[in-house]
């Protein structure tokens, strides 16, 4: 591989230009689409291109007032496995993703909390999903009532001190990328 240097002259990288898309397939959490995009560097390079019409997600880092964690395990589909997560899902349409962040976290726990901001987004997939991914943080969480799970949700909610979590990571107890980010996230904010 050849590093490139500012001076390269070397053309930039830049948008490719693409048709309409066309819808392949719906299911009730994305759309597959297809397009045919053409390279604006390089016009003989062209193809058909897939990609899924994602909803933006949330995912939430809430704390308690003495520095605990609202973690979940619940049942993946995709692994076959219950993996420990923190709070999250999608944004729902006209929805602020602080505002689905909230709502994600009461709906799933029970918990809510006064002070919270958006602390990063990440694109989850960039070369074939179009959404992106928020991380929450809401802190002096408390519990505000029973959770309302939705659908086919089963969720046990645990909390578990701060201190805690880079083990848990360490040890693959948490292996979803996205939570993983989360907190990647939240020790930026920390050490800034």
């Amino acid at each position: 591989k050849r590093i490139m240097s500012p001076e390269d002259p070397t053309p930039k990288i830049a948008s490719w230009q693409a048709d309409e898309p066309e819808t392949l397939a719906e299911t009730k959490v994305f759309s597959l689409h297809r397009k045919w995009a053409i390279s604006s560097n390089d016009p003989s390079r062209c193809g058909e291109f897939v990609y899924l019409d994602v909803p933006d997600w949330v995912n939430v880092i809430a704390l308690t007032a003495d520095d605990r964690v609202v973690l979940i395990e619940q049942f993946r589909h995709g692994i076959q496995e219950v993996t420990l997560e923190i709070p999250g899902g999608s944004v729902d349409p006209g929805e602020e993703p602080l505002q689905g962040g909230l709502r994600e976290l009461r709906e799933e726990t029970g918990y809510d909390g006064s002070d919270a901001l958006i602390i990063g987004v990440v694109a989850p997939n960039p070369a074939i999903m179009n959404n992106r991914c928020h991380t929450v943080l809401v802190r002096h969480v408390e519990v505000v009532g029973a959770p309302q799970l939705e659908g086919y949700e089963e969720i046990q909610t645990k909390l578990v001190p701060l201190t805690d979590v880079p083990e848990l990571i360490r040890s693959g107890a948490i292996s979803h990328s996205l939570v993983i980010t989360a907190f990647h996230h939240f020790d930026l904010r920390r050490s800034a």
